[in-house]
């Protein structure tokens, strides 16, 4: 039977079982669709399921949005021959029509303040306004279509409600009525025959006046968990009651007229209302004294609500429709003093009771039970924190047995709200993901409400891609894009040799930029393809082709260089092929790069587009698939939306991206809700599905109620514009709460960040917090602790849990904490845990008194003299990384997106030290050839300029510089090792070291030696890259902190009985180093093996350049502790690990023992043993020798 039914109720599975109930009771025929309309993917899954529950099966069932039912129906009422698929007017094909008209009208007066806006000529805010007007023109078809009829007409005012006068355009708004004549002028006779407003009353008339059911239109028509419905859209359906039944199941949280209990009440005039409270007409009392008669959280929060069951009501008591609205209340009838706080807080909303009726007014004796944990509001310092206690406080919820008669806690049964999610995903990722599907403390969790790009690297990478014109290109990009699993695909890159593909390029110095073309777009010509990723690939081939052999040239040893380009010898191999994936991978960025910067029409960029799809991706996974596919749809429906604006227009690619990818992040019904687990989603209006818990996270000041954005154009929001039924996103949020607030069955939980993460200070929670706090505590009393059922307790104090910064506080693990965690890892560093005994997953055991490192591995490693000269120049960090293989040193594994722009500090001694090896490798090689000075410098030249080949040096004029300053720098201590190899031309063997000494033992080779002849002594000639000098001219010392290896080699040798001789070339210096004293040496080096045999326990307060200050007279605290001018060694974070300062490096008097034992020989065998020779003198200093030889 046709008609009109509304049920008002206030559980929403009362609602819906209603309805299933009624659908079940009243079958459609065998191929008819039951028709339910909701607002969101969540609404349509939670009602699927249940029906699916009861019914065994949901089938037969279209959900859909209210918007698209109304256009259906529109079709199926006048015939689809009248009504196309596609409304001309629709919001995005009228974003295009409006790309066109706009700029033809900016001539016009009217228009001024527009001409001001787009002034600059910019497409993408020719777009971005044409959208906005767009939407606020789908917006005046729904809600203002009255208005859009007075335009067509040339009234350029804005019309009233029946009754009420018109009003007049505001100022600077003059140019709505002439754009809103200019589309209809656009649109072709049939398509004007065909826009919303025309359709409206053609199809009221046709349900009036046709046969009941002569028309082809669903017979039933349910409505589920919409709290705003546009006047028009309820119009329509008092309309089709005439021919369909039309069930409406309305959230009405109060049973009582409660709608005159807002300011705004007198948009709405009603003959008669409905259920007056205690026979109370609200319309008659002040808002002033409103707090008296009625319920203060639907005062504060029930706005949005109110008018929907107000503009029912009114529908209901209209006299003009055919059709009369039938009312059903569904309501329990439980008592609104009993049941848990939240029952009762539910339970008086539904009794409209103002707080003068509450338990702490009316009965004195009443408490809520301090067990009683059905509100919680919890504050941490950070979104992180209160994920982390969540979980915590979600495992003990689902590990405590449920009440009497309820079935046990389930993780689909939570749910999540966040004002933002998609920055909160990846916090809840962290936390939520962080145990392992085997570990009982792993909690099953679906982020719902993300976007595309939120969660699938594809789109990500097209993002990128559809952004490379204006990009650097860097390293990084590349490396990225050669990450996303699809691109890998395509390009056939497997993922165990994407590692090394990646470090072949940033060897290949490959820093930015696509190549010298792509540079000279970007306004950057002057930088060449140096460092480019083109140079990258050039000498990578190259290094396949021809190695790096050097080639000899004039009777000199030459890099394999190739106009200008040196090779890169690592390619090689069964690997060489992912040259040829990078190659690929560049010509496809080249190609899309040439195209992507030209304007073309809509249809050209299709074909553009999907060719970039073909040849950059391939999908691995069912999420890529359906991303392909989403980004197909989207791209045809901007095609459709185009052709029927009839744009053609050649358009830049910044405006094609924005239109593309805005179709793909908007969120379809058909998306996955509730998939099994915890379900974290953004808070969204009508969403009121029932949870047994239901949380609220990042409910701050200021993020919530979140900040509506305010259109200028609207006129809807002008002062005097109001009526019932509009969109009130100021009020969306509010009411989110209310629903939240009604919708937990056994849990509501609340949290925030209540103090700073900075500082510790108190923050605020959102507003809507405070107002329950407010609310809770004046009408409840908590349990007196000292008399379990008695009042006198806080009942706001007995929910509320401040929980601390860390996640390790000692608060956790205090006897009678309220707090609690299943982070047993931090356990073991608190004495006296108190684990949760209620839960049966694996909790902490008690700690011990204090902590404990973890203990040192029991045998000795092998020791050599590298290993040796690690531990004396850091002790700590030698004991970390071998007996805790722990390293506080900073990974350096930045990108390396910028090619060198000057040399300086670590750079310099790599690039000096990558020389010297050279060289002195090249000078050996070359044993035949006179090492002149002029050949040594035409080899260095050589060297530095396949340097700058290489990409090492900085670009263009910058680089000239650096490699003068190179040649200069490195001249002095290469022809210092050329001479001394000439001073000393044969190879002396290698010499084995063995020392023991108390179960110590040390095994090594002294290599790298040289003799003037084969029955001469030995002598060791090595090059640093660093000053050797201290200071400069005669107050210039030997730097003892650099001579650290060469002392070692001196003992070692001198304890094996080998004299020594050594010759160490620094980068300012000679140090010619004499032979030690057996006795000496061997006393010293066992001090220093003992040294390290305890340094293996425990970490020694031994820093080099402190214990050497200290060893010199120095200043050893200011040395380590740090100065004004400079970082001392308590800056590595190793040393502050153990000692953070000098006062406890030195307290227990170990530091002194040390220094005298192990730094004051060194000191002494500097002085003694070590002498400087200036390059200038270096010749005469050899000749003595010479002639002692002769």
């Amino acid at each position: 039977t046709p008609g009109f039914l509304a049920l008002h109720g206030n559980c929403a599975e009362t609602l819906a079982q209603a309805l299933i109930d009624w659908s079940r009771a009243h079958p459609l025929g065998p191929l008819e669709q039951e028709v339910v309309l909701v607002q969101s993917n969540g609404t349509a899954e939670w009602f699927k399921m249940l029906q699916a529950q009861h019914q065994g099966i949901c089938a037969a069932t279209r959900v859909e949005l209210p918007a698209r039912f109304l256009w259906r129906s529109w079709r199926q009422i006048l015939g689809p021959q009248r009504v196309p698929s596609l409304s001309p007017l629709d919001e995005q094909p009228m974003a295009w029509r409006l790309m066109r008209l706009l700029p033809t009208c900016l001539e016009l007066p009217a228009f001024a303040p527009i001409a001001r806006f787009l002034r600059d000529d910019q497409p993408q805010r020719l777009l971005q306004l044409a959208s906005r007007l767009a939407d606020l023109f789908d917006q005046y078809q729904v809600y203002r279509s009255d208005w859009l009829l007075a335009w067509e007409a040339g009234r350029d005012h804005l019309p009233g409600l029946p009754g009420q006068p018109d009003t007049p355009l505001p100022e600077g708004q003059e140019w709505q009525p002439p754009l809103w004549r200019a589309v209809l002028a656009d649109l072709t006779a049939q398509e004007r025959s065909v826009t919303r407003p025309a359709l409206r009353q053609q199809v009221l008339d046709a349900l009036r006046t046709a046969d009941i059911g002569s028309l082809p239109i669903a017979r039933r028509v349910l409505l589920l968990g919409l709290t705003q419905v546009p006047l028009e859209m309820l119009e329509f359906l008092q309309a089709i009651a005439r021919h369909s039944q039309v069930i409406l199941a309305v959230p009405n949280p109060c049973r009582y007229h409660w709608a005159d209990a807002i300011d705004g009440r007198e948009l709405l005039r009603q003959q008669r209302r409905r259920h007056p409270n205690r026979g109370q007409d609200l319309a008659t009392v002040s808002l002033e004294a409103m707090h008296a008669h009625a319920h203060p959280l639907l005062m504060a929060w029930g706005r949005q609500s109110r008018d929907y069951v107000r503009l029912l009501d009114d529908l209901e008591s209209s006299t003009h429709l055919a059709q009369a609205i039938s009312r059903i209340d569904i309501y329990d009838e439980a008592p609104n003093d009993q049941g848990s706080l939240l029952e009762q807080v539910q339970r008086s909303i539904r009794d409209l009771l103002p707080l003068a009726e509450h338990p702490k007014a009316t009965q004195p004796q009443h408490c809520i039970a301090a067990a009683d944990q059905s509100i919680v509001l919890h504050s941490a310092h950070s979104l992180v924190r209160e994920l982390e206690v969540l979980h915590d406080h979600l495992l003990t919820l689902l590990a405590a047995p449920p009440p009497a008669g309820q079935a046990p806690l389930q993780p689909r049964n939570i749910i999540v709200m966040l004002p933002d999610i998609a920055a909160a995903a990846p916090a809840i990722r962290a936390v939520f993901g962080l145990h392992a599907h085997n570990d009982p403390r792993r909690i099953p969790f679906a982020i719902a409400d993300l976007a595309a790009q939120a969660h699938s690297p594809l789109v990500v990478a097209l993002q990128w891609l559809l952004r490379l014109p204006q990009q650097r290109c860097h390293f990084s990009d590349l490396a990225s894009l050669l990450d996303v699993p699809a691109v890998a695909a395509r390009l056939g890159l497997e993922p165990a040799d994407a590692p090394l593909l990646r470090q072949w390029m940033a060897q290949a110095g490959i820093r930015w930029g696509l190549n010298a073309e792509h540079r000279r777009q970007l306004d950057l010509a002057a930088c060449g393809d140096t460092n480019s990723a083109w140079f990258g690939l050039q000498r990578m081939l190259l290094g396949y082709a021809s190695g790096a052999a050097p080639i000899e040239h004039d009777g000199l040893p030459t890099c394999a260089d190739w106009q200008g380009m040196a090779p890169l010898p690592e390619v090689e191999g069964l690997s060489a092929h992912l040259a040829g994936i990078l190659a690929a991978l560049l010509a496809c960025l080249q190609t899309w790069w040439q195209a992507a910067q030209t304007p073309a029409p809509p249809q050209v960029w299709a074909q553009r587009l999907r060719q970039l799809l073909t040849d950059g991706f391939s999908a691995q996974d069912s999420v890529d698939a359906a991303v392909l596919q989403g980004l197909e749809h989207s791209l045809q429906t901007w095609l459709q939306a185009c052709e029927h604006a009839r744009f053609e227009q050649a358009v830049p690619l910044e405006v094609v991206q924005a239109a593309w990818l805005a179709a793909l992040q908007a969120p379809a019904l058909e998306e996955r809700f509730h998939a099994g687990g915890v379900t974290f989603c953004t808070l969204q209006p009508m969403r009121a599905i029932p949870f047994e818990v239901v949380c609220l996270l990042g409910m701050n000041d200021g993020d919530y109620p979140r900040r509506a954005s305010k259109n200028g154009f609207d006129l809807m929001q002008h002062p005097g514009q109001t009526r019932p039924g509009d969109r009130a996103r100021n009020d969306y949020d509010r009411q989110l709460m209310l629903d939240a607030l009604l919708s937990a069955r056994r849990q509501l939980y609340l949290s925030w960040a209540g103090h700073s993460v900075r500082d510790n200070s108190p923050q605020p929670p959102s507003v809507l917090v405070a107002q329950l706090r407010d609310y809770l505590a004046a009408g409840w009393q908590g349990e007196d602790p000292a008399q379990p059922g008695h009042p006198g307790g806080d009942v706001l104090a007995q929910r509320s849990f401040h929980h601390p910064l860390q996640p390790f506080s000692r608060r956790y693990f205090e006897v009678g904490s309220p707090l609690t965690t299943y982070a047993r890892e931090w356990q073991a560093a608190h004495q006296g845990a108190n684990a949760p005994s209620s839960s049966p997953l694996p909790a902490p055991t008690a700690a011990p008194a204090t902590a404990t490192a973890p203990a040192p591995t029991s045998t000795l490693p092998a020791l050599n003299l590298p290993t040796l000269a690690r531990f004396m120049r850091h002790p700590a960090r030698s004991f970390l990384r071998q007996q805790w293989q722990v390293s506080f040193e900073l990974a350096e594994d930045l990108p390396l997106d910028e090619e060198c722009f000057a040399l300086g500090g670590l750079a310099a001694y790599g690039l000096v030290e990558q020389l010297q090896t050279t060289m002195a490798a090249a000078t050996h090689a070359w044993a035949s050839a006179p090492k002149t000075p002029q050949a040594l410098s035409t080899l260095l030249t050589r060297q530095l300029q396949h340097l700058q080949n290489a990409g090492s040096l900085p670009l263009a004029g910058l680089g000239e510089q650096e490699k003068a300053a190179l040649h200069a720098s490195t001249s002095n201590s290469l022809q210092a090792w050329a001479q001394l190899q000439q001073h000393y031309p044969v190879e002396a063997p290698h010499q084995a070291l063995h020392i023991a000494h108390q179960g110590i033992v040390l095994d090594d080779w002294l290599d790298g030696l040289r003799q003037r002849h084969a029955t001469a002594p030995p002598v060791r000639i090595s090059l640093s890259a660093s000053n050797v000098l201290l200071g400069e001219g005669n107050k210039a010392q030997p730097r003892a902190d650099k001579l650290l290896t060469p002392y070692l080699h001196s003992l070692a040798a001198a304890a094996c009985g080998i004299a020594l001789e050594q010759w160490l070339i620094g980068h300012d210096a000679c140090l010619h180093i004499a032979a030690s004293d057996p006795d000496a040496a061997t006393s010293a080096l066992h001090a220093w093996l003992a040294t390290w045999q305890a340094g293996q326990a425990q970490p020694l307060p031994l820093p080099c350049k402190t214990a050497l200050a200290q060893a010199t007279n120095g200043k050893p605290w200011e040395t380590y502790d740090g100065s004004h001018h400079s970082d001392g060694e308590a800056t590595d974070l190793a040393w502050a690990r153990f000692f953070p300062d000098f006062a406890a490096l030195s307290a227990d008097g170990r530091f002194a023992h040390y220094v005298e034992a192990l730094y004051a020989p060194l000191v002494a065998w500097v002085a003694q043993s070590v002498r400087i020779v200036a390059w200038e003198d270096l010749s005469a200093d050899l000749q003595p020798s010479e002639a002692l030889h002769a």
